[in-house]
């Protein structure tokens, strides 16, 4: 049975208790913690705080959603994730994978050599999982690890999971089942969101995340409730993180996030019916 998880990037800019209220309140079984300013200022002590309040355990930890100084590299940012993962009792880190496009760039050594380093540092129950990374332009299948094949063939080689974004794969040159298919085996968290197909201006990477990619489950172009009826029927029993944009949800207003997380369960209910 999949492990219903709530990212708390989908409401990045409220309150983090309003994001484990909310999450409580429709039914989620654990969340995915964004690390944001909050987090960092409050500590892990908080986050378990809300962890027993709401009995919503941290399933996943995730790099922040807009970089910022000293949390924008693997060796600034990898540590930090396994150490709040280790302090909040989390099984599961999501690292994003960098834009480099040759082994010779100081920035693939650097990012190797920490994920490498971590995995044999951090507790024997936390996991580092590389998440497939979003395609804003054709000429971001020049960078390494961004075409799936490549990225299966490294998680292969160093025997590491993967966490499966719907809408990253949907915006890349493969068809979704079939980029689900080319991880199949690997991936314990899937980060469950639609995509739009809409002209974006300016053309700004960051404008696609929050107005193209990650949004409401049903309401863009992704074959999800075929999507959802595989994961059914293979019996994926990992984490499934519903991963929208705070625009997406209608994250202004309070009552249509929870209208909007109720539409969401009633998709993936009847996507399991059938």
């Amino acid at each position: 049975m999949m492990k219903w998880s709530f990212s708390t990037g989908t409401l990045y800019h409220l309150p983090l208790r309003t994001a484990f209220a909310l999450a409580h309140e429709a039914g989620f079984a654990g969340v995915e913690l964004v690390l944001s300013p909050e987090v960092i200022l409050r500590g892990a002590a908080y986050v378990r705080t809300l962890s027993q309040e709401y009995a919503l355990p941290v399933f996943s930890v995730h790099p922040p959603i807009i970089p910022y100084p000293g949390h924008n590299s693997a060796a600034s940012i990898l540590p930090r994730l396994v150490s709040l993962a280790e302090q909040v009792n989390c099984p599961l880190v999501v690292l994003h994978v960098p834009k480099v496009t040759t082994p010779r760039d100081a920035r693939w050594t650097e990012f190797v050599d920490t994920l490498l380093y971590e995995r044999t540092r951090c507790n024997p129950g936390v996991q580092i999982s590389l998440e497939n990374p979003g395609f804003f332009r054709p000429s971001d299948i020049q960078y390494i690890l961004h075409d799936a094949h490549r990225l299966r063939a490294f998680a292969d080689q160093y025997d590491i999971p993967i966490t499966f974004d719907t809408a990253h794969a949907g915006a890349s040159p493969y068809p979704l089942m079939e980029a689900y298919k080319l991880f199949h085996g690997r991936i314990v968290n899937v980060h469950f969101s639609d995509l739009v197909q809409r002209r974006i201006f300016p053309d700004w990477p960051p404008l696609y995340s929050i107005l193209k990619h990650h949004q409401m489950p049903g309401e863009g172009s992704l074959p999800l409730a075929e999507f959802v009826r595989h994961l059914v029927a293979t019996g994926y029993s990992g984490i499934f993180t519903l991963e929208v944009s705070p625009t997406a949800i209608g994250a202004w207003s309070l009552a249509r996030v929870r209208q909007k997380l109720l539409q969401l369960l009633e998709f993936v209910q009847q996507c399991e019916a059938e």
